[in-house]
């Protein structure tokens, strides 16, 4: 016996395209396989979670090549015409800033030793590794007054700097990079962000996350006043709100001073090391901290849009007891970010 709906999508001895996109999106909204597996018995499908396990590493894998080939277009001479071209068209002239963010974030994976018993003879069953996430987002100019909502689009690696590099700007060229008014690159203060950036997006406007300059700052106030709490936020608080709407000059020449006094105020030597680090610190940011500018252009001071995007990814993929296999989790990955940069549709493109 077959039921009505199981035999409109396929599962009468085959699987259409219909039912692998919908268990795929159900693998990827629910928080677990059993989960999707449990959703989708409620619609009248009967399913297992090994069944749309081997289904996401199928529609992965295919959605991990259609990106790949996305790449490789954004960077061949020809290709990348094309797409500056078509996103030339699909904009229509529109007017807006293109906001580019970086962070990393770290996930679970199986170890070398992963299943090894008994559980108390040592061994590497669990490994972390670092994910690289990026956003591209588009902030439109306003109109009459009225600020439009951005829009945004994800990439993620579980690589090195190279990869997410690659990936950002191409997401960046589809998005309409060439068509910017301006290039703004948010992010904390990790050297391979800033290198990345100067890679692929020379000549954009680079600004320090001011979450990071502002956490940077209170620790030194807590160092330099011995963690009295109170002493810290009335030394620190004028400061960051100058920083903040008046840009890093005055933070920049009142930390120099400080190291200048350093000696007379008989700092202690993890104190001088606190000092001396964030006045190195700063210095190195010296040009990411007109704070003012970025805030009359209509852009963010902070990437918190990033750290919640690294937040959200690490909900799917970090929840209790799961412990994925590096190619899980890539399938898994790509089929996120395919619904999130609505592009799921043309995973199932040569499925039909």
């Amino acid at each position: 016996m077959v039921m009505p709906l199981q035999e409109k999508l396929g599962l009468d001895g085959s699987m259409s395209p219909a039912l692998e996109d919908r268990l795929c999106h159900l693998a990827v909204v629910t928080a677990s396989y059993s989960q999707a597996t449990e959703s989708a018995k409620k619609f009248g499908i009967s399913t297992n979670n090994s069944q749309i396990q081997r289904l996401v590493q199928r529609m992965g894998g295919q959605a991990l090549e259609q990106e790949a080939q996305r790449i490789s277009a954004a960077f061949d001479r020809q290709k990348s015409k094309e797409i500056i071209e078509k996103a030339e068209l699909e904009l229509k002239g529109e007017r807006f800033s293109m906001v580019l963010m970086l962070d990393g974030t770290k996930l679970r994976a199986r170890g070398d030793d992963w299943g090894m018993k008994p559980e108390t003879q040592p061994g590497d069953r669990v490994a972390w590794h670092e994910l690289k996430a990026g956003l591209v987002i588009r902030v439109p100019e306003a109109s009459d007054g009225q600020q439009q909502e951005a829009e945004k689009w994800y990439v993620a690696a579980d690589g090195g700097p190279e990869l997410i590099g690659r990936k950002l700007y191409a997401e960046a060229l589809h998005r309409g990079l060439n068509q910017a008014q301006r290039v703004c690159v948010v992010a904390d203060g990790a050297a391979w962000i800033w290198n990345l950036a100067a890679e692929h997006f020379p000549g954009s406007l680079e600004e320090l996350d001011f979450y990071h300059a502002s956490e940077h700052m209170w620790g030194l106030a807590r160092a330099l006043n011995n963690n009295d709490e109170d002493a810290a936020k009335n030394w620190v608080t004028p400061l960051l709100h100058n920083l903040k709407h008046q840009g890093g000059e005055e933070l920049l020449s009142v930390l120099d001073e400080l190291s200048k006094t350093a000696e007379a105020k008989e700092l202690t030597a993890e104190q001088q090391k606190t000092l001396n680090r964030e006045v190195a610190y700063f210095h190195n940011h010296k040009s990411r901290l007109d704070y003012p500018k970025v805030k009359s252009l209509g852009l963010p001071i902070g990437s918190g849009s990033m750290e919640s995007a690294c937040s959200q990814l690490q909900g799917r993929f970090k929840r209790t007891g799961q412990f994925w296999s590096r190619a899980g989790e890539r399938n898994l990955l790509a089929l996120e970010l395919a619904r999130r940069n609505n592009i799921w549709d043309k995973i199932w493109v040569n499925s039909a």
